[in-house]
């Protein structure tokens, strides 16, 4: 093969790894482990942000794998500047991820041929966990250049072997530091590559004797200066050193007999699925487009074992194959994501195998001439107006995956039956101030709680206080409107019935409670409105929505309260006691009314289930709806104003099921859908942003969606 094509297949095959990496990355589901990483990320940011070093040295988050991969993912969150956030460092680490996954397979191209590189980029295992925010893309590129460094220190006609050496150890001890468990399953074939460079330096000057004393001390060098390398790009260790790793191996010890490993219950032999199969196909069909050629390349690999035992050059990989798989099988957890420290061997040993059938297949058609048989020979103005054709398709649908795909990012689905939701509609949402989230759904209060180890599902408490409408959180505990009445919830879990007896009438519904700053409480009832004062009284409201069932409440910083009914709308001035009403009279609609909004610049928005969106700047009602195409549909459910010219409206298609998210921003309307979105479509009845800048979208009938809002 000349210089030309064999840099053709090098460039093709780093574009293809690059491509499938870049793709995997912005398609995949977040993982498991990933918010774990990204969080750890985020605090290293901030804390050299601050100039905080000792703050870095002593993080305790994750100290159970050291420090390097984290910080480099902390540098794309600095770069980020002040939009660095959950969801948009995690999309950059995936694609610091895909560029060091793609990284590894040019360094493998250039050290062992492009067959092998293109190996390991197709290996769909590997792809999955190079193209997300996991520890595995940098050890990986970073083993590769260590035992690529020392396979050229052990070529006899090298210059600088010793040079070549250093190179590689300090490779190695960079990928310590970014996963220990690349070292340790590589370590037997590292040391059979070092001693064999030292042989060859041994070789290369046969007229100087050295002995296995020398042979030591070269070895206490190779392994000193790669435990410096580790040490000094792990913070964590700077300080107590000892104490620390020893602390590091107690976790996993004790992680070995953890729950997380009890309730995977994989098998002892566990290692050998995840490489004889293609796990990633599996789990990611709408990713992985193409089967899966893992198991076939383990295939080739163990075929290719006995001549790389045979060939003293080649040793190591036979040892690093067998050496490893022995000691994942020994190692109690078997994540599938400890199956990657073998992939680089399996890609060496099954090159030559693949290449030797390929040669042997090609000197079948030269002898035999099948391929002009079986093969038409169409003429280059075909093949270019195919590859036009082809193009084409790809860019269409392409530019629609990615759109999709960035489009999902930060997207994430609470569906009813996964864990503690019920099924049925959710009316309510209140994200509360000790970091959960209580939802009010058809069958009663469910509170949401996140879990300490983001491998551990989430908490949730479920208290059957019928048909929950709406809630609030004040001082006292969390308050409940149902169809059953007023609950007060404590935060322990416990609840007592404070509904208020008003006009004699004692089943009384509460449609909607809204909590003043001063936990003062507006409810709005089935016989007008209510108020209940921070001292305990109640008062009520009558003249609310002239006495009818009053839906939604919003409170005016100037100190007006507005109260909405079945095609009314009540403003209340609590300092003269004064009622001004709004119907079709006074410019308003005769649909009922599913939420009032104050903005911050004081204009009151009123949504209406059929007649649109309407708007209040203090003289006149102004109604957005499908004639003067401002809305999609003109049965509106839900707002939410999260910050100043950020309104959220929900809204709900007529004649079917589902519905719409919009936003709003003063001057353009966003309208979230399934292919520019990971909103699903669903109907939103509840919207709500908790302390993290996530939106929750309560829906009629897909449970809870969230929503990573930018900074």
């Amino acid at each position: 093969m000349n210089a030309t094509v064999s840099r053709g297949w090098l460039i093709s095959v780093i574009v293809l790894a690059a491509l499938l990496r870049l793709w995997a990355a912005l398609a995949l589901p977040p993982d498991f482990d990933e918010p774990v990483y990204v969080g750890a990320a985020l605090d290293y940011a901030r804390l050299i942000r601050q100039g905080d070093w000792m703050g870095v040295i002593d993080y305790p988050g994750n100290r159970q794998h050291p420090a390097l991969s984290k910080l480099v993912y902390a540098g794309g969150a600095l770069l980020l500047g002040e939009s660095a956030n959950q969801t948009t460092v995690l999309l950059v680490a995936r694609l610091i991820s895909a560029l060091f996954g793609t990284l590894a397979v040019a360094l493998l191209a250039f050290s062992a041929g492009p067959l092998a590189a293109g190996l390991l980029a197709v290996h769909t295992l590997t792809i999955k966990y190079t193209a997300q925010a996991y520890l595995e893309a940098l050890p990986l590129a970073l083993v590769v250049a260590a035992i690529g460094a020392w396979q050229h220190a052990c070529q006899p006609a090298t210059r600088h072997r010793r040079r070549w050496l250093w190179i590689g150890t300090m490779a190695w001890g960079l990928a310590t530091a970014a996963k220990m468990s690349y070292t340790i399953v590589a370590l037997p074939a590292m040391i059979m590559l070092a001693l064999a460079a030292l042989r060859v330096e041994i070789t290369a000057q046969p007229q100087e004797r050295r002995g296995l004393v020398w042979y030591a001390l070269r070895l206490g060098e190779v392994a000193g200066l790669a435990l410096l390398i580790f040490a000094l790009a792990n913070p964590t260790i700077w300080r107590e050193p000892v104490t620390r790793l020893t602390t590091m191996a107690g976790f996993w010890t004790a992680y070995t007999h953890g729950s997380e490993v009890q309730v995977a219950g994989y098998p002892w032999y566990q290692p050998l699925i995840w490489i004889a199969t293609a796990p990633a196909v599996e789990w990611h069909p709408e990713v992985f487009f193409f089967p899966g050629p893992d198991p076939w390349l383990t295939l080739l690999a163990l075929i290719g074992l006995p001549a790389a035992w045979r060939n003293p050059q080649r040793r190591y990989l036979a040892v690093w194959f067998v050496s490893g798989l022995l000691i994942l099988l020994w190692w109690p957890v078997k994540w599938p994501q400890y199956a990657l420290t073998l992939v680089i061997p399996i890609a060496l040993l099954a090159a030559p195998v693949l290449g030797r059938i390929v040669t042997w297949l090609r000197d079948l058609d030269e002898y035999w001439g099948w391929s002009e048989i079986m093969f038409l020979r169409p003429p280059r103005s075909a093949w270019i107006a195919l590859a036009l054709l082809i193009g084409f398709i790809a860019a269409v649908y392409g530019t629609a995956l990615v759109m999709v795909t960035l489009g999902s990012i930060g997207w994430n689905a609470i569906v009813p039956g996964a864990g503690g939701l019920p099924p049925g509609a959710v009316y309510a949402i209140q994200p509360l101030r000790d970091g959960r989230v209580a939802i009010g759904s058809e069958t009663g209060l469910v509170i949401w709680q996140a879990p300490a180890v983001s491998e551990d599902p989430p908490l949730w408490t479920r208290l059957p206080l019928g048909r929950v409408y709406a809630l609030a959180e004040t001082e006292s505990g969390l308050w409940a409107a149902s169809n059953r009445g007023l609950a007060l919830v404590a935060a322990d879990g416990s609840w007592e019935w404070q509904t208020p007896t008003l006009g004699g009438q004692r089943d009384l519904v509460v449609r909607t409670v809204v909590a003043g700053p001063d936990g003062t409480l507006w409810l709005g009832t089935s016989s007008g409105g209510a108020v209940r004062y921070a001292d305990g009284r109640w008062q009520p409201l009558p003249q609310a929505v002239r006495g009818g069932l009053a839906l939604a409440i919003a409170l005016d910083p100037a100190g007006t309260v507005w109260f909405g009914g079945l095609g009314v709308v009540s403003r209340y001035t609590p300092a003269t006691g004064g009622w001004q009403h709004f119907d079709r009279a006074d410019g308003f609609g005769g649909a009922g009314i599913s939420a009032i909004l104050v903005d911050h610049n004081g204009i009151v928005w009123v949504a209406t289930l059929g007649e649109g969106l309407a708007r209040w700047d203090g003289t006149r009602w102004e109604w957005l709806t499908t004639a003067n195409r401002q809305l999609p549909a003109q049965t509106i459910t839900t707002l939410l104003e999260p910050a100043p010219n950020e309104l959220w409206v929900g809204a709900a298609r007529p004649l079917t099921t589902g519905g719409f998210l919009l936003r709003y921003d003063g001057h353009t309307w966003r309208n979230f859908l399934p292919r520019n979105s990971g909103f699903t479509g669903a109907e939103p009845l509840a919207l709500a942003v908790d302390q993290r800048r996530v939106l929750w979208i309560g829906t009629r009938a897909d449970g809870v969606i969230t929503y990573q809002l930018g900074r």
